[in-house]
């Protein structure tokens, strides 16, 4: 009865707006002649009609403004929202990054010197001389 009673409505909801086929017109009628609820959904559905039609919105030239500047303040405060919760995330993967690798230097190297933290070994001035004469 309720699949019935929802089909029943929904035609009676499509009815107020467009015109029904013969068949499902029909259908309606008779279904209006046997249920007590489905007459109650009709005239709650005529009121309410009825009240709409006399309702506008008011006219403010500004609205649409007001409403886009609203959304670009909220984009904003959650931009700023999302970089600062990130933050102590981002900072403290830095530091577990730079942690490993100054780890992983000195496992291979032996040592947390400069020259062996930015990766260049002492360069005697003769391997300067030939490494520039090569054209590096």
């Amino acid at each position: 009865m309720d699949r019935e009673f929802d089909k029943m409505l929904d035609l009676l909801i499509r009815s107020m707006d467009t015109e029904l086929t013969k068949g499902d017109a029909l259908e309606l009628e008779q279904a209006l002649l046997n249920s007590e609820a489905l007459r109650g959904e009709k005239a709650r559905l005529i009121a309410l009609r009825e009240q709409l039609e006399d309702w506008t919105a008011p006219e403010d030239p500004t609205f649409a403004e007001r409403v886009l500047t609203q959304l670009g303040k909220q984009a904003e405060e959650d931009l700023s929202a999302v970089i600062i919760r990130l933050f102590p995330r981002v900072a403290a993967a830095c530091v577990l990054i730079l942690g490993v690798a100054l780890g992983t230097i000195y496992v291979t190297e032996g040592s947390l010197m400069l020259d062996t933290i930015i990766g260049v070994n002492e360069v005697l001035l003769e391997d300067a001389v030939l490494l520039v004469e090569d054209g590096f």
